[in-house]
């Protein structure tokens, strides 16, 4: 039974169709004894935050859609007792869509379970809208995360407290609206998140500023426009110390520095990137203000706070005294705080400003070993990305969009099966991605989301990620569960072939994007002044895409037993990759062309050559000729960058006694040349923060994927049936002489260990009962 079936949804009367809410409930209720075990039940569009008797409990709505909503189980026993108790949510409602949420009713249900009683959302549930929080329209962090927030601790009339009286803005849900009718509530499918303590953070620089911006600019617009002054900090601080924090005696700043249009401004640095809840706590007199910036690096010799209408900054009001401060209801991430202090007339202390770190719980399972410790160093960093990069869902990237992409969650979940062992957030992300599947067969750009456009391509990588992690999880029930949405996606497609190849879809909802690479994001861009821009009608990368998503479907029907199926997905897969070969190969050129277009220009691509050769298109001879090209350094083509470079990566290895030393030595020039240029995580792209008009992104989930090439071909450990049930052991021994390491699998770890000798491979591979290596025949 659902839990919470006979409780209500409840909400704060009359500003359901309002953005941006916070409203905070309270209900106080008596228990005859404390229980031996309590659970609370709730669930909520958009976000929550819940305190039981003043102690704060837990935090973080799955993100999911509005018609299928996820409710959370928590163990709040602890923090109950005999006689009075309150249970306290403050509620968000965000309103307006972004790539992680999807506008739906205002809403909050919950059931709390205590021995013989159940408190329940309902008539006994008071409310109102926060006084603190500022509700309705606020700047926009960015289009992909929704709204930034703003704070006011002097409007905070204690209400967590179990003293506290509730006043006359305090209103019972039975003297105001209906409840309405709710979505279809589930389990949350995947565990949840883990908050950690404070991280570290160290004074880096300070000084004074004086704000030039118009006072009616945004926050993140008047830090960054802000001038600043560097300072000693024995000059601004009424004590000396460490200047690190959290400080017990705290950063306590001179009265005397502040000016009406100015302050002081103090940056912080966490060591290292880190998604986490913002977290403060200080001394201070009533009504100064504490604005907020964070961000991954000081390019411009601060935080970059504004950045192209994206807004990464807040502002906290004090309240008189003492004072602690934590937004649970949306995580940052980054590397740097800069605070911009302003208003002190009598005191101001600083105790802590920073992020308590939220994680996905899971534990490093995959070792690896090499002689080189610089790739024993990528293999880490990237192996720490990607767990930044791991929430709800996977995540393209945690500072600037926090969004489920088809194409970033492939490389991150072939990353993870080796990093982690965990196969859970990796089934989860690729449900919600199906829930996008519209009825032109492909799915929503991101999940959970409704966005104006879409990119095909990502849709068949999400056939091919099933398949992939069936191989790697052996879950043929997940797997079952998809191959409706499937079958249904690639009927769709099949049906649309002309002359045996799939035309590019057609009008503004499709960006046909492949890379971000010149001609591969837009293929306009590439034209000579006054040429037609009338669409392409093929792309060689769409139609390479498709027939892996065929031969991925084929795949997954025939272990699902459904083998009449899979024949036909396999035999249209040959004749399209036939098709394929037929229009875009150029003989003159020895390469596949981009697009096929007439009075088109021409174009090559290293990722065309490279999704050719993944996709078995390309026949031999020719792929061994078209692999040496690839090779090359200068090979005359579009290079791909570090997103795709999967494709190329895997199309060398196919060769891997030939290839394998340029592949490795690539990954050590460009993910060694971030971690040289200072990265404590791997970028979006080499370009660093000057990427996307310097909104590039410095922890990125697609960047782990030297994890995968580690584990996969210098271990050499590789799934043949799912599950591992029968695995392949095949190093590339031509990039070092030796490895070892540990491979999680369903079943348990293998261990391996190899050497290359004058007399051949010297290798000692253990594995768990249940699970057999290929037998060579």
């Amino acid at each position: 039974m659902n839990p919470l079936e006979p409780s209500k949804w409840i909400w704060n009367e009359g500003s359901r169709d309002e953005v941006n809410q916070y409203v905070e409930f309270r209900h106080e209720f008596l228990l005859p004894e404390a229980p031996a075990s309590t659970r609370l039940y709730l669930s909520v569009d958009s976000e929550y935050a819940v305190w039981i008797n003043g102690t704060f409990a837990d935090t973080g709505q799955y993100d999911d859609f509005p018609q299928n909503k996820a409710y959370d189980e928590l163990s709040v026993g602890p923090w109950l007792r005999e006689g009075k108790n309150v249970l306290c949510i403050l509620a968000y409602y965000q309103g307006q869509n972004s790539f992680q949420y999807i506008k739906g009713s205002p809403g909050l249900i919950y059931s709390l379970e205590a021995g013989s009683l159940t408190v329940r959302s309902g008539s006994d549930t008071s409310f109102r809208p926060s006084p603190a929080y500022r509700s309705g329209p606020v700047p926009v962090s960015t289009n992909q995360l929704g709204f930034t927030f703003e704070f006011d601790a002097g409007r905070d009339d204690g209400w967590l407290t179990e003293a506290y009286q509730m006043g006359e803005d305090w209103k019972r849900f039975g003297d105001g609206p209906e409840a309405r009718t709710g979505p279809r509530l589930y389990k949350r499918p995947v565990p949840k998140l883990v908050i950690q303590d404070r991280c570290p953070a160290k004074l880096l620089s300070q000084g004074l500023f004086i704000r030039q911006a118009e006072p009616n600019t945004s926050v993140a617009e008047l830090m960054q426009h802000d001038y600043l002054s560097y300072r000693l900090p024995e000059s601004l601080m009424e004590t000396a110390g460490d200047f690190s924090l959290p400080s017990p005696a705290g950063l306590s700043l001179r009265p005397s520095l502040f000016r009406e249009n100015g302050g002081v401004y103090l940056l912080l640095d966490l060591g290292r990137e880190e998604c986490g809840l913002l977290d403060l706590e200080l001394e201070a007199d009533a009504g100064v203000l504490v604005d907020i910036a964070y961000g991954e690096h000081l390019e411009d010799l601060r935080v970059r706070a504004e950045v192209r209408g994206k807004h990464f900054a807040t502002r906290y009001q004090c309240g008189e005294g003492r004072q602690t401060f934590t937004h649970c209801l949306k995580r940052w991430a980054g590397r740097y705080l800069q605070v911009h202090i302003s208003g002190v007339t009598e005191r101001f202390v600083l105790y802590y400003a920073g992020l308590r770190a939220v994680e996905y719980p899971v534990e490093a399972k995959g070792e690896f070993y090499c002689p080189d410790r610089l790739h024993q160093q990528i293999e880490k960093v990237a192996v720490r990305t990607l767990h930044l990069c791991m929430h709800e869902h996977y995540e393209d990237t945690p500072w600037r969009e926090q969004a489920l992409y088809a194409m970033d969650a492939r490389n991150q979940a072939l990353c993870g099966y080796y990093g982690f062992g965990e196969y859970e957030l990796p089934g989860a992300s690729f449900q919600l991605l199906e829930e996008g599947l519209k009825e032109d067969g492909f799915l929503e750009i991101c999940a959970p989301a409704e966005n104006v456009i879409t990119i095909p391509s990502f849709s068949f990588l999400w056939v091919v990620e099933l398949e992939e992690h069936l191989l790697y999880s052996g879950r043929f029930e997940l797997a079952e569960a998809r191959l409706p949405a499937v079958q249904r996606m690639m009927d769709t497609h099949i049906g649309r072939l002309r002359d045996g190849l799939l035309a590019n879809p057609a009008g503004s909802r499709y960006w046909n994007f492949y890379d971000w690479a010149s001609g591969m994001d837009n293929w306009s861009a590439i034209l000579p002044p006054g040429a037609s821009t009338d669409r392409i009608d093929y792309d060689a990368p769409l139609n390479l895409f498709f027939v892996m998503a065929l031969d991925a479907a084929a795949s997954l029907l025939k272990l699902c037993g459904r083998p009449e199926a899979s024949e036909r997905y396999s035999s249209l897969s040959a004749k399209v990759k036939a098709a394929i070969q037929d229009r875009f190969w150029d003989p003159a050129e020895s390469a596949y062309r981009t697009y096929r277009r007439e009075n088109g220009v021409d174009h090559y691509a290293e990722l065309t050559q490279a999704l050719a050769l993944c996709a078995k298109v390309c026949p031999e001879p020719l792929a061994g000729g078209l692999r040496e090209r690839l090779a090359k350094r200068d090979n005359g083509w579009v290079p791909v960058t570090l997103s795709y470079s999967l494709f190329k990566f895997k199309a060398l290895l196919e060769d891997p006694e030939r290839y394998g030393p340029l592949v490795f030595h690539s990954i050590a020039d460009d993910w060694g040349g971030m971690l040289y240029k200072g990265a404590t995580s791997f970028w979006e792209t080499k370009e660093g923060a000057d990427a996307f008009d310097r909104a590039g992104s410095l922890c990125h989930g697609w960047s782990a994927i030297p994890v995968y090439f580690y584990y996969a071909y210098l271990l050499g450990i590789t799934p043949v049936e799912p599950g591992f049930k029968v695995f392949r052991f095949e190093p590339a021994r031509s990039v070092f002489h030796q490895a070892s390491g540990v491979v999680p699998t369903p079943y348990g770890p293998i261990s391996v260990k190899w050497e290359a000798t004058p007399q051949g491979l010297h290798s000692d591979v253990t594995w768990p009962e249940g699970i057999v290596p290929l037998r060579k025949q």
